[in-house]
């Protein structure tokens, strides 16, 4: 292959140059040289090279001590050594060292080609395999984020950079852009991540409750307060501690947050003094926090203090690339979780999904995939099974299976109709219960009781 390359390292120049012009004639690619083992390291660290052909016997450096400087330097690299002194000894301590192989001068130029075309093979193995490797590894520390356009790129790159310090982090975008995930992200892979990420929804609970949560307390610090209670913070001591939807904190807890983020302690509700936590804080938020400065709503100093270093995640219209390789993941995703054969989707359905607007961006996406594995039996999905509503279709004509009784198809109806109902008003609470009931007209605990039996992932929907 025309990108492999190969070193010469010897002090006779004669034979470096006639080696040189052999392996040029005999293999696609690129052939380098060096006299002496300083420049063949100069020439490492400054060229992807493949297989390295070295002299054992060199002055300054010998072939072993530049095998091993190799080695140190890139792994990666095949080093076949040659030697005219063809002892067992050379041999055994060229292999324990690294070496590939051992060629005896004068060279067999056919057992020379075979070498080299080994060495290439395996140099190719080996970085695949430290590539895949790397993959792997980059998708589970990196969950469920997937994307391949430059901007989603530029957003990776910027978790592992993000991840290699203790800094604060304030993670904005819209809702269903996957804050929480980068969250996840961020930390999973930083020194922190084998300890597990505290995640608190602030709007969740009311401020009162939210402070004791946030904090603890001690045993008799309020009415009801029967123990002591460890709070997140403490929760998160030597991890990290999430704040989705930090605008929504009231001036109260955002006065005590400041202090966490000065101070590094903590003050329990009816504590005598504060305590020291080392939890790493992470904050997402929606909301345009500068017009909340300007109304007071929120605190300017608190703003700085979390704005420390600011991850943006795009909205979906951005990344509309990246649509096709999203809408197969949550295929899988959701065929994976429910024990069901996977789905495909028509190519008109994928140009309709590139086409759409998705002002719930990739939760919407997701939503939208779940619902079509609810009310969809067959494993195409196509044009016929999009309402006027670009949601998926409860039971239209095409998919309505006549032959099944009419309170089946009735009961499947309904089931579809409250799953698409429950994903899109939790989609649109951001997960936030209290709200969607709220917003339902139920009560909270009934709300709960139907989320509950229709297996809906609240998790799944929150940013």
């Amino acid at each position: 292959m025309a990108d492999d390359t190969i070193l010469v390292v010897d002090d006779e120049i004669d034979l470096v140059r006639g080696l040189e012009r052999t392996i040029a004639m005999e293999f696609d690619c690129r052939v380098l040289t060096a006299e002496n083992g300083r420049q063949a390291l100069d020439i490492i660290a400054t060229n992807s090279v493949d297989v390295v052909l070295a002299d054992v016997l060199m002055p300054e450096m010998d072939g072993l001590t530049l095998l091993t400087h190799i080695k140190q330097q890139d792994p990666a690299v095949t080093v076949v050594i040659m030697t005219a002194y063809g002892t067992i000894e050379k041999a055994v301590e060229a292999i324990k060292k690294g070496a590939y192989d051992l060629i005896q001068k004068p060279l067999d130029e056919e057992r020379l080609f075979h070498l080299l075309r080994k060495g290439l093979e395996r140099n190719r193995l080996v970085r695949e395999n430290a590539r895949l490797t790397e993959e792997i590894g980059r998708k589970k520390t990196l969950g469920s984020m997937v994307g391949r356009s430059r901007t989603m790129r530029a957003v990776f790159e910027k978790i592992q950079m993000l991840a290699q310090s203790d800094a604060t982090v304030f993670i904005r975008g819209e809702t269903g852009t996957g804050k929480e995930l980068a969250a996840r992200a961020i930390h999973n892979l930083s020194r922190r991540g084998r300890r597990q990420l505290v995640t608190v929804n602030c709007p969740a609970l009311p401020e009162t409750i939210l402070e004791s949560e946030l904090f603890g307390y001690r045993k008799g610090a309020f009415t009801h307060a029967a123990d002591h209670h460890t709070g997140m913070f403490d929760q998160a001591n030597g991890s990290t501690i999430f704040l989705d939807e930090i605008g929504d904190l009231g001036l109260t807890v955002q006065t005590k947050l400041l202090r966490v983020l000065q101070d590094k302690e903590i003050r329990p509700l009816g504590a005598d003094r504060s305590h020291r936590v080392d939890a790493r804080i992470l904050a997402a938020t929606n909301q345009d926090l500068e017009e909340k400065i300007r109304q007071g709503l929120f605190r300017e100093d608190l703003f700085y203090r979390l704005n420390v270093a600011t991850l943006v995640m795009p909205s979906l219209d951005r990344i509309r690339e990246d649509i096709p390789l999203l809408a197969d993941h949550f295929l899988d995703l959701v065929a994976r979780e429910q024990e069901k054969p996977p789905k495909i989707l028509a190519p008109e359905v994928l140009n309709y999904l590139m086409e759409r607007k998705w002002p719930g961006n990739t939760r919407q996406l997701e939503n939208l995939i779940r619902g079509w594995y609810a009310v969809v039996p067959e494993d195409r999905i196509t044009t016929h099974h999009l309402t006027a509503e670009t949601g998926p279709a409860g039971c239209p004509a095409e998919a309505m299976d006549l032959d099944r009784p009419y309170q089946f198809l009735k009961e499947q109806a309904i089931e579809a109709f409250t799953r698409e109902y429950l994903t899109r008003l939790l989609g649109r609470t951001g997960g936030n219960v209290s709200a969607a009931a709220q917003l339902s007209g139920m009560k909270r605990q009934s709300l709960q009781k139907i989320v509950k039996r229709y297996d809906i992932d609240v998790r799944r929907l929150r940013s």
